[in-house]
């Protein structure tokens, strides 16, 4: 096996892993690696909150899955994710780089990555795709998912989840900087492609380094037909190139296989179920075809798997080439079933950003640290940020946002404090209990908000603009107003904000609590119709200094025994 396998930053430059002089798994704390530079596989960092990274391989074992021949295919993957008080909280990311460590040139490559959807129940599903960005996904065939024995069911108005092909393997070189065009007689002719989802490096004036995305979207049933699952190695292969298991090619309309459905076996289709994201007609080869869904074609819902895929290249001996994935989830209160693939677009707009910022998280100030000292009937809350490991310090947060524009129209040239978060103030709430986190902070039945402080200057409102899927269109959302007087850093709490009738706290109760910071910047005002301006002027905290954020719990109580009988007279806010 290879000296080195896990990414690591030789501190001290000796070739080894030291965690005494020095050395640690490799983030790129310091931010070292320019994004376009992690293309290369020593410039592959560590990435995430929190990461699992694992080797495996294809050579230690039967394939009793494919019964294909092993190849001497070796895989250095890492799963990691975020902790943040949005949509990507919710999402899983994975990055595999493999490695030809046989003995022989494997051509007409392809990797791809199989996703086994299952939305709940997993009897009832459809799938898509969304060409144009690189996204699959799976929803709900209705608009309730019932349980089965295998999942309770999420009931009225279920989720969409999505596969996000951001970047596939490389492909061969040509000696070219491929063209990025909006034509398919165009692209076709000089090697480009219409849309960044199916691959990405295309016409940045960089020559071969274009990578392939989601050149195939597959699906198959669990049946014993030709779209069954596979069960021999030439299946496994048939799909990745957009074949069915008897070698028919994929053809668009219908399921896809049977003329008796819809297909067209006329019509080739590289992407199955592709709705209107694919108007220049990349998929069917030039050839003009309708908006296509399993809703549209009258397919029964089931349960369904879906393959998503890149290539042909040539990989040689020792060579590698790795692929990035985004797993994102959506959920509409309202609407049809597909309503929450409209808002899976959505979040998976901010999952390409963070990826475009080699998921490097814009961060709002961490949270402060709390104590609590106790009191008959009443409790007093203290909030510092003395650790110098936080990133608002002594209050000193500033973040700078790459996605902020340096010019953001009009001749306008913003400099980098312009682009940057600075510190605002702190909300703290009482928790329902403790088992309540940040990611439920606007859940009114679970944390309440008891007190709301910010630096004196003149911004009395803080708002973010949010998309709204029952409006379809970006809506302003009031996410702090405080009483613009200053900062302070200790509150007086007499009452319990989820009591009923009389609100006085109640001795030796357990009361919880969590207070967290916000950064604030503005750089221009929203325009919803343009699409300009700052539409997220707030920015909570999405981590402490350490770890994740995390909830206090106060006991009021009589404390003249803890002092030996000396009776404190003074009272809070009482001065000389």
């Amino acid at each position: 096996q290879d000296f080195y396998l896990a990414p690591f930053y030789d501190y001290d430059g000796n070739g080894f892993y030291d965690p005494n002089a020095g050395d640690y798994p490799w983030y790129d704390f310091v931010q070292e690696i320019n994004c376009f530079e992690r293309r290369r596989e020593d410039a592959i960092p560590l990435f995430g909150d929190q990461t699992f990274f694992w080797i495996f391989n294809d050579k230690g074992n039967i394939h009793s899955e494919s019964q294909g021949e092993p190849i001497g295919m070796e895989i250095r993957a890492q799963a990691f994710a975020f902790s943040t008080n949005d949509e990507v909280n919710n999402m899983t990311f994975y990055n595999y780089t493999l490695i030809n460590q046989g003995t022989q040139t494997l051509t007409n490559t392809y990797f791809g990555s199989w996703v086994e959807s299952d939305v709940g129940g997993h009897t009832d599903d459809y799938v898509g795709c969304d060409v144009q960005r690189g996204l699959g996904y799976a929803y709900n065939g209705d608009a309730f998912d019932e349980p089965t024995s295998l999942s309770l069911g999420y009931g009225e108005n279920p989720p969409a989840v999505g596969v996000d092909f951001f970047e596939g393997p490389f492909q061969d070189e040509d000696n070219m900087d491929n063209p990025l065009v909006e034509d398919f007689i165009e692209a076709t002719d000089n090697g480009g492609i219409p849309y960044r989802g199916i691959g990405i490096g295309y016409g940045d004036e960089v020559i071969d380094n274009e990578r392939f995305g989601m050149r195939k979207f597959v699906f198959f049933n669990y049946n014993s037909g030709a779209n069954g699952p596979p069960t021999t190695a030439s299946d496994y292969y048939n799909y990745l190139r957009g074949y069915w298991k008897n070698n028919q090619r994929m053809a668009y309309g219908g399921d896809g296989l049977n003329p008796g459905t819809g297909a067209d076996l006329s019509v080739p289709a590289n992407y199955m179920f592709p709705g209107d994201t694919d108007p220049v007609h990349w998929g069917t080869e030039g050839i003009n075809a309708e908006p296509w869904t399993e809703q549209s074609s009258g397919n029964p819902a089931g349960d369904r798997s879906f393959i998503q895929s890149a290539g042909p290249f040539v990989l040689e001996p020792g060579d590698y080439n790795n692929i990035t994935l985004g797993v994102v989830y959506a959920r509409a209160t309202g609407g049809n079933p597909f309503a929450s693939v409209e808002l899976l677009r959505v979040a998976d707009d901010k999952a390409q950003a963070l990826f475009d910022n080699c998921f490097e998280i814009v961060s709002g100030p961490d949270a402060p640290e709390m104590a609590v000292q106790e009191l008959d009937k009443e409790l007093i809350l203290y909030v510092t940020n003395e650790n110098p490991l936080s990133n608002n310090y002594h209050e000193d947060y500033l973040q700078f946002d790459p996605g902020i524009p340096e010019f953001p129209g009009n001749d306008v040239q913003l400099d980098s404090l312009q682009r940057s978060y600075t510190f605002q103030g702190y909300q703290v709430y009482q928790l329902a209990d403790g088992t309540v986190s940040v990611s439920d902070l606007g859940d009114i039945d679970k944390a309440r908000l008891i007190y709301e402080v910010d630096i004196k200057d003149t911004i009395t409102q803080v708002i973010n603009y949010e998309f709204d899927a029952i409006m379809g269109q970006a809506v302003p959302v009031l996410k702090a107003s405080g009483p613009n007087e200053g900062i302070r850093h200790s509150f007086q709490i007499l009452t319990d904000a989820f009591a009923q009738g009389d609100n006085r706290l109640i001795n030796h109760k357990t009361y919880h609590f969590l207070a967290s910071a916000y950064g604030y910047n503005n750089y221009g005002t929203y325009n919803p119709l343009a699409g300009s301006g700052q539409d997220e002027q707030y920015k909570a905290s999405r981590k402490a200094a350490v770890g994740s954020i995390r909830s206090y719990n106060g006991i009021p109580h009589n404390p003249t025994p803890e002092a030996g009988g000396t009776v404190t007279s003074a009272k809070y806010g009482d001065g000389v």
